[in-house]
C-alpha cells in the first residue's frame, strides 16, 4: 500500500506542476487588470488537478487495499501489479501531456476552457479540421515531448517500485484508523471539499475575471464536463406550458407581428452569414477599415450598419442554428428530429409568405447534416461547392479544406436574383475567411503593424488579415454588382458576422463585449425605406435579423421574435432593447459577463467597449441571461411538440 501511495503523490505532483507551468504561460499570454487575483488562479487550479488525478488514480488506489488480502487469497500479484500500473501510468502521463498543449491553443483560438466545441472534430469536417490541425500547429514537436515525457515517467515508475520499504510492527487497531483516514481524505480529494461536491462544472468560477476562470479549470475534467453537456444536448427533456407562460411574462411574449407593409412578399431578401466577420480585426480604425474592408468599405458608408453588435455564440453551426431555427442546440441538425419540421423558423415565415428559399454555401453541405435538415425544412434549393465547381470549373483550384472561394458564392446568388421570376430569399455562408486563410485577393496587403498589434494574433496574422480582406472585398464586388442591376430596387441585403475572428486575441479590460462584437449590415433601396428610424448606436444581436427583415419585407405577418426588434423602427419596448451572446449580454446601462456578479459601464453610448466602472446587478439582471436561455429551450420544446401540461 505504501508504494502505491508513494506513486500516487509523486504522479499527482509531477502532473499538476505540468499543469501550474501551463496556466502560467497562458496567464503569460493575457492582458491581466491590475491588481488581480492572479495567485486565484494556481489555487482553485490545484484544487480541480487534485479532484481530476484523484479520480484518475482511484484504480491504483483500491489495488492498495486489495494488496491487504492478497496473503488470504495465497496469490502474488505484484509482477502483474508492476506491469499493468507503468502501462497506465504511460498512457496518463502521455495524456497530460498532450492535454496541456490541447488546453493552451483552444484557449487561444476560442479564449474558452475545453467546451463541447471541441466535439467539432467528430461533428464537422472531421478530415478538414485535422488537416488544419497539421499545417498551423507543432504537431510533431507536441507529439515527442509528450513522448519524452512519458518515458521519463516510466522511469520515475520503475524507481519507485524498487524501493523497499520496511515492515510495520504497528498495532492491528492503528492501521486501521490511518487507512480510515486515508479513505476519509481520498473522499474529500475526490469531491474538492468535506462536505459537497466542489469544483463543479455548475460552480468553478472564482473571479469576476473570465480568463481567470478559464484558465484554473483541469483540462481533463474540463472534457469531462464538455462531454456531459454535449451528451445532455441529445436528450430534449419535456417542458410545462406553465413554465412557458410564466418566462413570457417574466421576460417578454414569444410571437409578434410586423407592421403593416404595402410591398409584402415583393422583395427579395438575401441574408448573408460571414465567417469570422468581427468588428476586433478594425479596432476603429479608419485607415485599417478602408484596407480590411476593401470594397465593402463604401458601402458601410452609405447603407445601414450597427456595430454595437453581438453574435450568439461563438460558433458557426450554432450562430446559425439560433438565427434560422432559434434553437439553442448545437446539433439540432444531426439530432433525432433532423427530418421534424420545425414551425416558425425564418424559413418557415417566408415560405408561407410565398417565398422560394434558397440556401447557398461555399463548403459542403454535408456539414453537420445541414442538407438533408434544410430540405426538411422547406428549402426549395441548395447550392454548395460542388454545384459550384460544376457551374464555375475555375472554383476548383480554390478548393481548401472548408470550400472555395466565396466569390463563386456570389456569382451564383447574383444569378439567381437575376433570373428570379418570384419573390426569392437566399440565404448564404462564406468560408473564405476561415483557417487555414489560404484564401487572398489579387493583390496581397502590406499593413506596417507594431509589436503590440501582431501581437494579437495567435497565428500567422498576414495569411489572416488577407482572407479577412478577401471575404470582405468579394461581399463588396457583389453588392456593386446587385446596386448596378436590373433588380437593384427590389432587394433588401443583410449581412453578419457568424462570430469573431478567434484567433485574434481581445483584451479583457476594455472589451468583454466588443471582442465578441460583430457587424450588422443592411442594404435597403430608397424606394423601400418607409418609416425607418436609424440609430447607428443602438445596441442588437442575431436575435434581432430576422424580426428586422420580416417587418422591412411582409405585412401582418406573425412571428417568432424570442426577444428579436426591428432594429430600423423607433424602440417602443425596453425589454427588447439588449444584446445576447452565450457569454455575456448588454444593454444600454451596461455589460454583463456570464462569469461574474457585476455589471460594467460602457466607455460611452458609441461603443461596445467597457470602462474599468463596476456596479453590483439587480436580480432581474443577474438572472436574465439563464432565464433568456432557458426561455430558448422552452420555446424550441414546444415547437418540437415536447410541452406539457
Amino acid at each position: 500500500m505504501r508504494k502505491i501511495l508513494t506513486q500516487i503523490l509523486i504522479f499527482t505532483a509531477l502532473y499538476m506542476m505540468v499543469f501550474a507551468i501551463m496556466r502560467a504561460v497562458m496567464l503569460s499570454s493575457i492582458i491581466v487588470p491590475n491588481n488581480s487575483n492572479w495567485g486565484g488562479v494556481f489555487l482553485y487550479g490545484l484544487g480541480h488537478d487534485i479532484r481530476t488525478f484523484s479520480a484518475i488514480f482511484l484504480p491504483l488506489f483500491l489495488c492498495g487495499f486489495l494488496s491487504y488480502f492478497s496473503g488470504f487469497i495465497k496469490l502474488n500479484l505484484s509482477k502483474a501489479y508492476q506491469i499493468l500500473s507503468s502501462i497506465y501510468l504511460a498512457i496518463i502521463s502521455f495524456i497530460v501531456a498532450i492535454f496541456a498543449f490541447i488546453n493552451f491553443y483552444y484557449y487561444q483560438i476560442y479564449q474558452n476552457k475545453i467546451d463541447m466545441f471541441i466535439f467539432g472534430l467528430k461533428d464537422d469536417d472531421t478530415t478538414a479540421l485535422l488537416s488544419i490541425i497539421w499545417s498551423d500547429y507543432p504537431v510533431i514537436l507536441i507529439l515527442i515531448i509528450a513522448l519524452i515525457f512519458t518515458i521519463f515517467c516510466v522511469w520515475i515508475n520503475a524507481k519507485i517500485l524498487k524501493i523497499k520499504f520496511k515492515k510495520t510492527n504497528q498495532p492491528l487497531w492503528v492501521l486501521i484508523i490511518c487507512n480510515l483516514i486515508l479513505l476519509y481524505a481520498y473522499s474529500i480529494a475526490l469531491r474538492g471539499h468535506p462536505t459537497y461536491n466542489a469544483l463543479r462544472a455548475s460552480t468553478y468560477q472564482f473571479s469576476s475575471f473570465k480568463p481567470f476562470n478559464e484558465i484554473s479549470t483541469n483540462p481533463i475534467m474540463a472534457l469531462s464536463w464538455a462531454s456531459k453537456e454535449y451528451k445532455n444536448q441529445a436528450h430534449f427533456p419535456p417542458v410545462k406550458m406553465s413554465r412557458i407562460k410564466e418566462l413570457e411574462e417574466i421576460l417578454f411574449p414569444i410571437f409578434s407581428t410586423t407592421s403593416p407593409n404595402a410591398n409584402h412578399a415583393k422583395t427579395h431578401i438575401h441574408f448573408n452569414l460571414m465567417e469570422s466577420f468581427g468588428l476586433g480585426l478594425l479596432q476603429e480604425d479608419e485607415r485599417l477599415e478602408k484596407e480590411l474592408l476593401g470594397s465593402l468599405y463604401s458601402h458601410f458608408q452609405s447603407d445601414f450598419v450597427f456595430r454595437r453588435f453581438l453574435p450568439s455564440t461563438s460558433g458557426t453551426i450554432d450562430s446559425l442554428n439560433r438565427i434560422l431555427f432559434q434553437s439553442p442546440i448545437i446539433n439540432l441538425t444531426s439530432s433525432k428530429f433532423q427530418k421534424t419540421k420545425l414551425p416558425f423558423t425564418a424559413i418557415d415565415t417566408y415560405k408561407k409568405a410565398g417565398y422560394k428559399v434558397v440556401f447557398a454555401y461555399a463548403g459542403n453541405a454535408a456539414w453537420y447534416n445541414i442538407n438533408y435538415f434544410l430540405k426538411a425544412q422547406g428549402v426549395d434549393e441548395i447550392i454548395d461547392e460542388t454545384i459550384l465547381i460544376s457551374q464555375y470549373p475555375n472554383a476548383k483550384s480554390s478548393k481548401h479544406p472548408y470550400g472555395i472561394k466565396d466569390e463563386y458564392m456570389y456569382n451564383k446568388i447574383f444569378e439567381i436574383f437575376n433570373n428570379a421570376t418570384t419573390p426569392t430569399i437566399v440565404i448564404s455562408l462564406g468560408i473564405s475567411n476561415h483557417p487555414p486563410y489560404l484564401h487572398k485577393g489579387q493583390n496581397e496587403l502590406n499593413l506596417d503593424l507594431n509589436n503590440s498589434e501582431i501581437n494579437r494574433y495567435a497565428t500567422d496574422y498576414k495569411a489572416l488579415l488577407n482572407a479577412y480582406s478577401y471575404a470582405n472585398n468579394s461581399f463588396g464586388e457583389y453588392i456593386n454588382r446587385v446596386k448596378n442591376s436590373k433588380f437593384k430596387d427590389n432587394i433588401i441585403i443583410a449581412a453578419t458576422g457568424d462570430h469573431p475572428n478567434r484567433e485574434y486575441k481581445f483584451d479583457y479590460k476594455t472589451e468583454i463585449a466588443f471582442g465578441h462584437s460583430v457587424p450588422f449590415y443592411l442594404y435597403i433601396p430608397r424606394n423601400l425605406q418607409h418609416n425607418i428610424y436609424y440609430d447607428k448606436y443602438r445596441i442588437g444581436s442575431h436575435k434581432d435579423i430576422f424580426p428586422t427583415l420580416y417587418n422591412l419585407s411582409l405585412n401582418k405577418t406573425k412571428y417568432l421574435s424570442m426577444g428579436g426588434k426591428n432594429m430600423l423602427s423607433k424602440p417602443s419596448d425596453d425589454r427588447l432593447e439588449f444584446a445576447m451572446h452565450i457569454n455575456v449580454w448588454a444593454n444600454k446601462d451596461g455589460i454583463y459577463p456570464n462569469s461574474s456578479p457585476n455589471g460594467y459601464k460602457f466607455q460611452n453610448y458609441t461603443t461596445l467597449k467597457n470602462s474599468d466602472e463596476v456596479f453590483n446587478l439587480s436580480d432581474d439582471k443577474a438572472e436574465f441571461h439563464k432565464l433568456y436561455e432557458e426561455f430558448s429551450y422552452s420555446v424550441l420544446a414546444l415547437r418540437l411538440g415536447l410541452s406539457v401540461e
